[in-house]
């Protein structure tokens, strides 16, 4: 028998290697956007979801409410080293003194005992508070609507037959009691004209958890274009967007560009060109 002739096995040459590895990271860099956008949408679902449950829980209050939203503040009798004004939700509101005793630090973490809130009774647990997408060390991130018929606005100068008549379901009027707490008188679920146009709550980036920041400035259509003072009055965690609560239930992702001051308040007809 002849002996075969030995042959050395081919292996890659330095170009193959070099076209493998460039085909690895095209893929990688088409792929990677999609998985992390996934990742994000996936977020964002799961906020949403958590966000219906918080409207759903504002729903069953009025229910037990005589048809009454839940007020933006009033008083707290149950002590416990607590700040005096018993917010809508549950919140440390105390977690940086300096703001008040009333409105607390989103971007910090609670410090104190959770300050019970009128809607939290009807909350499966803390955990629908905490959207997905939020840095962990962060408490709640959610601010109710506070546009109320006692404070003032630019806008006012321009178009007078709405002062006192601005105001979101739970704020109909806030003022400063002879106790010094701030209290804040809601709405008839009744007296609302377009539930399904009109913001109840929505995730914030400043102080909590209360939001009235853009009541001042004069505008109606589009939203003031000084957003690096005003951007932070919305939490832009969704791909440039906010998840916010609307007073017939629905919730949905919204951006800044979208705003209208009508979405603010429960009267409408205030407003000569709505």
């Amino acid at each position: 028998m002849t002996p075969q002739p030995f042959v050395r096995a081919r292996g890659f040459t330095l170009i193959e290697l070099l076209v493998v590895m460039a085909i690895i990271a095209i893929l990688a860099a088409i792929l990677f956007p999609v998985f992390a956008q996934a990742r994000h949408s996936a977020k964002q679902t799961v906020c949403i979801a958590q966000m219906r449950q918080i409207g759903m829980a504002l729903l069953m209050y009025r229910m037990d409410a005589d048809d009454t939203w839940a007020p933006s503040s009033s008083h707290n009798d149950e002590g416990n080293g607590f700040a005096p004004q018993r917010p809508w939700i549950g919140f440390d509101n105390n977690n940086a003194p300096n703001l008040g005793g009333f409105w607390g630090d989103v971007s910090q973490p609670a410090v104190n005992p959770v300050n019970p809130g009128c809607i939290d009774a009807y909350l499966r647990n803390e955990g629908v508070k905490a959207c997905p997408a939020k840095p962990p060390e962060w408490q709640l991130a959610i601010a109710y609507n506070w546009f109320n018929g006692n404070f003032d606005s630019e806008y006012y100068d321009v178009n007078p037959n709405a002062r006192g008549l601005e105001y979101g379901p739970g704020s109909r009027n806030a003022f400063i009691d002879d106790t010094g707490i701030m209290v804040g008188l809601a709405t008839y679920d009744s007296d609302l004209e377009e539930p399904s146009t009109t913001l109840v709550a929505w995730e914030h980036h400043f102080r909590a958890p209360l939001c009235n920041f853009l009541q001042r400035p004069n505008w109606f259509s589009s939203p003031p274009t000084d957003t690096n003072l005003y951007r932070d009055h919305l939490n832009f965690l969704h791909r440039e967007g906010a998840v916010a609560i609307w007073a017939d239930g629905h919730t949905k992702r919204i951006t800044y560009g979208q705003l209208k001051r009508p979405w603010f308040s429960v009267r409408k007809d205030i407003y000569p060109s709505y």
